[in-house]
């Protein structure tokens, strides 16, 4: 049986609750414990139902309640077995014990007494109810799932609570702030032959202990839960094995917490759900829920991306169980939710630069390099919009209750700003100060002011010295109370000696609005060209903000270069003499610049010329070297950077004809990678992983070899199991572009659904682009003399040659694009004429 669930036994401590915030007990009724009786049955035919006695204790917040309102949807409440009991005393009233609005998913339960309040009384009431709930694969909240075993179809229960899906479950108060204590039992039915065979469940405590009771039901209880809100409850029944998984990522955390503090009480329990649902809930710590497809690996059918997104999804919950979860001894609380997001994704992009697709690295710390930039560059895309809130605006929501369309922008924002400061302060300063700050607050509240407080005591040895006065908590309050991010423009006066380097920021935007002067603290780094007089070139030395600032430097006719490493969450725009003495080093010698400066160099170019910030001679010009670029950082960054000339509404003004010439500039130069890659027969995970970017990229821009070799992927003679895993994304873009054909999901495995998926998104999204543009003029080729003393005029309606200088007016002495069509107009007429 292929597992999809994976076990991880950590190590075993002592459960210490917590007592619940009292800002949360501002209701009538407050929930302290649920105690959940469960009987699974799976039928073979996949018809399933569970039955299900609860008790909650409850207690009473204000006089005179004599209405209990709960949350309850989707489910079949016996109607005797509702009870409200002070002691034996049943308070239901029995002319009308409750009210169910099955439409708004609400159960009201009349009572004959008030309850007393409990800050008077210390009085506990005990709420009964049973019910039975039959469950489909279609389901919220609790849902059947199938899977192959023997290639016989299984069953499967699971949960997934959050947000507001409890009531899907059990009846209950679905407030996310509410804490309660969760006692589990579950009797599994004997062996029948209707029956499925399942030999356990899991919840989110441990097992206490298993017997067999009468009618030959397997009865397995399960010890108290910590204080927990809903949406960390879980429940699973199924038949399953278990695998030991994940030890590496845990180890790199003990050792980048200088401590082997266990990470909770009890095993951490991954199972698998439907793949619509993939993703970690956020809060959970015990049952750590996700797609099969990013839970179960496979060589022959997952594809390295794939795994690239399940050990990063892994290595980021993981990351946020260490911060704090319900089941540590100590309880650590995080007062803004949407910062430990933000420290989580920062702490696994860390954790995978170490582990290196499992090539452990030998040195002390790896920098964080090629993750960082690409959670800065998933950032920067969504981060523009004037509709994009900043990241304090979040402060009191909850992580289960921030929107999806932000959460992203949450996690990738907040690790990027970090990453700033870190490469600002130095990488190991900063997260031996990371981790002495959350190693001395465990069992306390961690707010985002204490942490910056610490950080400034840990990283600042002389306040009005170190970096003109700027702090790390004035940087970050500077990033976190603002949206968007800057560009930052840079004039460098050549007339003077020594050069007056000017830098002037804005807030960077693709269309035309909000180009407003912003005032962001930026720590600025830069490197020159020609560094013999350069003191201290490699490292931060200042910080920006709205005013414009100017300093001297000898620059001895070179370039320089703001943002080194990349890290600076912004993005920079040069005079046309520097970008011209870029271009130049590039094309000559372009590994002279770092590879993460040509990353964001190669990314700048292509953001600024969507913005409208940049001509596209100059854009051209400088990525004219790419042909030589063998990168895979570099790379990705370029097909990041593609992706913006499609920003609905960019200043560039995007026809089809533009697009089209910027298609036709992108296959010339990624024909040379494309068939380097192609012909390498190294399996290495980062080569992987570049030859599917690649692959996917050139197949994109139409690159005709790569096209064809998709086509032959679509030959019977070639099963489908044959297949190259990492091409089957673009294999599906492929097919789906050119004969428009509805794939369907049957005989499809799930992973091949989640490419299938991704692959019809990205065509709809295209074609929605393409929808939108309009078609645009195409640019003249410039004149060719014939053999003959006639002139041909090429007719061709896009643009094929393979350097940047036919489609620019450079110094090389082209003419500009006036004049050639002028002369192009005079010529037809009097070849017309002579004939």
């Amino acid at each position: 049986m292929f597992a999809r669930f994976l076990y991880f036994l950590i190590f075993f401590t002592t459960i210490d609750a917590s007592f619940v915030e009292e800002e949360c007990l501002n209701y009538t009724v407050y929930p302290v414990q649920y105690e959940l009786t469960i009987i699974p049955y799976i039928y073979k035919t996949g018809d399933s139902y569970y039955d299900c006695s609860l008790v909650v204790t409850i207690i009473a917040n204000a006089p005179n309640v004599k209405v209990i309102e709960m949350d309850a949807k989707g489910l079949d409440i016996r109607r005797d077995s509702v009870g409200v009991f002070d002691g034996s005393l049943d308070l239901v009233n029995k002319h009308r014990p409750y009210e169910y609005d099955a439409g708004r998913g609400k159960l009201y339960i009349y009572l004959t007494d008030s309850l007393k309040m409990y800050n008077v009384h210390k009085t506990q009431y005990l709420l009964k109810i049973s019910f039975n709930k039959h469950i489909r694969n279609v389901d919220e909240g609790i849902f059947l799932a199938d899977y192959k075993e023997h290639s016989k179809t299984k069953y499967l229960f699971a949960t997934r609570l959050s947000p507001n899906k409890a009531k899907h479950f059990f009846p209950c108060f679905d407030n996310p702030r509410f804490e309660a204590v969760f006692k589990f039992k579950v009797f599994a039915p004997p062996s029948r032959v209707d029956l499925q065979t399942s030999n356990t469940s899991l919840v989110i405590a441990k097992e206490q202990r298993r017997y067999t009771g009468s009618n030959d039901y397997v009865i397995i209880e399960y010890v108290p839960s910590p204080q927990v809100t809903l949406d960390q409850v879980g429940f699973h029944y199924s038949n399953f094995v278990s695998r030991q998984f994940g030890e590496a990522i845990i180890n790199l955390i003990h050792e980048f917490a200088t401590t082997r503090r266990p990470l909770l009480n009890g095993p951490i329990n991954l199972v698998a759900v439907p793949s619509l649902l993939n993703g970690y809930e956020i809060s959970s710590w015990n049952l750590l829920a996700n797609g099969e497809s990013r839970l179960g690996y496979i060589p022959q059918i997952t594809s390295i991306k794939q795994m690239n997104d399940m050990t990063f999804e892994l290595a980021q919950q993981l990351c946020r169980i260490w911060l704090g979860n319900p089941g540590e001894p100590q309880r650590t609380r995080w007062k803004e939710e949407w910062f430990k997001e933000g420290v989580a994704t920062y702490l696994a992009y860390y954790l995978l630069a170490q582990y290196n697709n499992g090539e452990m690295a030998s040195e002390d710390i790896v920098p964080i390099g090629k993750y960082g930039l690409d959670m800065k560059h998933k950032s920067m895309s969504l981060d523009w919009h004037h509709s994009t809130p900043a990241l304090a605006a979040f402060n009191r929501t909850l992580a289960v209750e921030i929107p999806s369309r932000y959460k992203q922008l949450v996690t990738m924002k907040t690790a990027s700003i970090l990453w700033m400061v870190e490469n600002w302060l130095g990488a190991e300063r900063f997260q031996k100060a990371l981790a002495k700050y959350i190693n001395s607050r465990r069992g306390k509240y961690i707010s985002l002011e204490d942490f910056m407080i610490s950080l400034d005591h840990d990283t600042v040895e002389c306040l009005h010295q170190f970096f003109n006065g700027s702090t790390s908590s004035r940087v970050l309050n500077s990033w976190f109370h603002q949206s968007a991010y800057p560009l930052v423009n840079v004039q460098v006066l050549r007339d003077r000696n020594p050069n007056v380097i000017v830098l002037k920021q804005r807030q960077f935007s693709f269309t035309s609005h909000n180009r407003v002067d912003s005032n962001y603290l930026i720590p600025v780094s830069y490197i020159v060209q020609n560094n013999q007089n350069c003191y201290n070139c490699y490292q931060p030395r200042f910080t920006i903000g709205m005013q414009t600032y100017s300093f001297g430097e000898n620059l001895n006719g070179g370039w320089i270069l703001l943002n080194r490493n990349a890290s600076g969450y912004y993005r920079v725009n040069y005079d046309l003499s520097t970008w011209r003495l870029i271009a130049k080093t590039l094309k000559e010698d372009h590994l002279a610049i770092d590879e993460l400066d040509r990353a964001q160099i190669v990314n700048d170019i292509l953001a600024l010329f969507a913005a409208g910030d940049l001509d596209r001679d100059t854009a051209l010009t400088v990525l004219d070297y790419l042909n030589e670029e063998l990168s895979e950082v570099v790379w990705a960054a370029v097909i990041d950077g593609f992706e913006l000339l499609k920003t609905d509404g960019a200043s560039c003004h995007m026809t089809k004809n533009l697009y089209q010439e910027w298609q036709e500039f992108m296959r010339t130069k990624v024909a040379a990678l494309y068939k380097r890659l192609i012909d390498s027969r190294e399996q290495t995970a980062n080569i992987r992983l570049f030859r599917s970017n690649i692959v996917n990229f050139a197949c994109f821009v139409r690159y005709r070899p790569c096209v064809s070799l998709m086509r032959t992927f679509n030959s019977k003679s070639i099963a489908r199991d044959r297949m190259n895993p990492d091409f089957r994304e673009t294999f599906y873009y492929v097919l789906l572009h050119e004969s428009n054909v509805n794939l369907a999901g049957d005989g499809l495995n799930l992973w091949e659904v989640e490419d299938k998926i991704k692959s019809e998104h990205k065509l709809r999204e295209e074609n929605r682009f393409l929808y939108r543009i309009p078609i645009g003029t195409a640019r003249p080729l410039e004149l060719m003399r014939s053999t003959t003393t006639e002139f041909l005029i090429s007719t061709e309606s896009t643009v094929g040659s393979t350097t940047a200088e036919t489609l620019t007016a450079g110094p090389s002495g082209s003419m500009s694009r006036e004049a050639s069509l002028l002369i192009t107009i005079f010529l037809i007429i009097f070849v017309a004429m002579t004939r």
